[in-house]
C-alpha cells in the first residue's frame, strides 16, 4: 500500500538538504521524492515564465494567480506520478509558506492537500540562529535582506516558524474535518540523528515513536555524555524523538546571562552550540521579543513531540525536579501514552512524578537501571503500541 507524506516547515530551516542525506542511509526502501520547486519551474517554462529562486516570491506576490495555477498544475503532477508508481513511500517536500514583504506566498492549499492525501505531515525545524546564519550564507537571499545581517531579525524568524506550524495546522485541521485522515502532524528538528529521520519515515512500525523526555538545563557535560548514550540505546528499538534536537533554549540561557551581569548591555554575544566557533552579536530587543515567542513554542514543540508518540522514556539523571519532565509526563498521562521513569536515586521522587511514573499498578514503569527499563519496554511494546493514534498536533 502506498504511503504519501508531506514533508513541509519554514523556509530555509534545511529540511531538503538534512531529508536527502538521510535518505541516503535508505538503500533498500522503496521510495519516490519530490521536490515541489522542480516541479513549478517545468509548468512555468511551459507558461512561458522563468521560475528561479532569486525570483519566485516577487513573481508569486505579483501574479497571484498565474502562480496558484502553476502550483496546482505542479501537485497534479505529483499525484498523477505517485498514481503511477509502484514504490510504496511517497516523499513530497515544499515549504509551508513564506511571509515577504507586504505579502505571503502558499506553499500549498487545502486543495493542494486534498488532491495529495496525505498520511502525515513532517514539519521540518531549525533553531533560528542556524536559519540565520543560513541565510547569511546565502547570496540569493542574504541579497534579500540588502546583504546586512542586522536586517536579519531572530522575531522575524521565529515568526517565519510560526505562520508555518499555523498553516499546516489550519489545513490538517480542515482535511480531518472532511474525513481525510492525517494520521499526525510531527514537529521535528533536524539534530536529530539521520538514522532517526530514516526510522520515522519508514520503520514506524517495528520501531514505534517514544519521547524520551529530561532535565535539559544547568547540568556538567556527564550528564549530557549519558543522556546521548541512553539515546543510542533506545534507538536500537524504537524511533525516538528528541528535544534536544530544536534548542533554542541556549539563546535565551545565554541573553540572561549576560543581562544579569550587565543590566545595560545592549549586545548579545551568542556562540552557536552546534559549531561552537562562530560568535554572533544581536541586538538585545530583538531577543527579547523573540524571546517571547520561544518559550511558548518550545512547550508547543515538546507537547507535539509527546503527543505523537506511543510512549515517554524518561531519563532523570538528576535529583532535582524538573517542571518540563513533570509537564510531559502528565502529557503523556492525559493523551494514554505509556510511561516508563529511570530516577536512579535512593531519595523519593517527586510525588507528581511518582504517581505518573507508577500510572500502571499491574506493570513495573519506574526503573533504577537504564538497561532494565529498556528491556521492559521492548517486552510490553504490543501492549502501548496498541492504542489508537490522537491525531494531536
Amino acid at each position: 500500500m502506498k504511503e504519501i507524506i508531506l514533508l513541509t516547515g519554514p523556509p530555509l530551516n534545511g529540511r531538503d538538504e538534512y531529508a536527502e542525506d538521510a535518505l541516503k542511509l535508505a538503500k533498500n526502501e522503496s521510495f519516490q521524492y519530490y521536490h515541489v520547486f522542480d516541479y513549478l519551474k517545468e509548468v512555468g517554462r511551459e507558461k512561458g515564465v522563468k521560475i528561479t529562486r532569486k525570483n519566485v516570491l516577487d513573481f508569486a506576490i505579483s501574479h497571484p494567480d498565474l502562480m496558484n495555477s502553476i502550483r496546482d498544475e505542479a501537485f497534479k503532477r505529483i499525484k498523477d506520478e505517485i498514481d503511477k508508481s509502484e514504490k510504496a513511500f511517497h516523499i513530497v517536500s515544499t515549504p509551508a509558506l513564506f511571509r515577504w514583504g507586504s505579502g505571503s506566498v502558499l506553499g500549498f492549499t487545502l486543495s493542494n492537500l486534498k488532491l495529495l492525501r496525505p498520511s502525515r505531515v513532517i514539519i521540518m525545524l531549525d533553531d533560528i540562529l542556524s536559519v540565520r546564519r543560513r541565510i547569511i550564507h546565502d547570496k540569493e537571499w542574504f541579497e534579500r535582506f540588502g546583504e546586512d545581517k542586522e536586517n536579519i531579525k531572530l522575531t522575524t524568524l521565529v515568526m517565519w516558524r510560526e505562520d508555518a506550524i499555523n498553516h499546516v495546522k489550519t489545513l490538517v485541521h480542515e482535511l480531518n474535518k472532511e474525513g481525510i485522515q492525517v494520521r499526525y502532524v510531527l514537529h521535528f528538528g533536524i539534530r536529530h540523528p539521520p538514522q532517526t529521520f530514516v526510522d520515522l519515515i519508514f520503520h514506524e512500525k517495528e520501531k514505534p515513536l517514544v519521547y524520551l523526555s529530561y532535565p535539559m538545563t544547568g547540568h556538567e557535560e556527564e550528564y549530557y555524555h549519558r543522556v546521548r548514550g541512553f539515546y543510542e540505546k533506545l534507538s536500537k528499538y524504537f524511533t525516538v524523538l528528541d528535544p534536544g534536537a530544536l534548542d533554542d533554549w541556549w539563546i535565551v540561557a545565554e541573553y540572561d546571562a549576560q543581562v544579569e551581569k550587565n543590566p545595560e548591555v545592549q549586545r548579545i554575544k551568542i556562540r552557536n552550540i552546534w559549531d561552537g566557533e562562530e560568535i554572533e552579536e544581536l541586538d538585545r530587543e530583538d531577543i527579547e521579543q523573540a524571546t517571547d515567542i520561544l518559550r511558548r513554542q518550545l512547550v508547543e514543540r515538546d507537547f507535539n513531540l509527546v503527543d505523537v508518540s506511543k510512549a515517554i522514556a524518561v531519563y532523570h539523571y538528576a535529583e532535582g525536579v524538573s517542571a518540563g519532565v513533570i509537564s510531559e509526563m502528565a502529557e503523556a498521562y492525559r493523551t494514554l501514552g505509556a510511561i516508563y521513569l529511570y530516577y536512579p536515586f535512593k531519595k523519593r521522587p517527586s510525588p507528581f512524578m511518582e504517581f505518573y511514573g507508577m500510572q500502571n499498578p499491574s506493570r513495573r514503569t519506574m526503573f533504577k537501571d537504564e538497561d532494565e527499563m529498556i528491556q521492559a519496554m521492548v517486552e510490553e511494546k504490543e501492549y502501548w503500541t496498541g492504542r489508537v493514534y490522537s491525531n494531536l498536533y
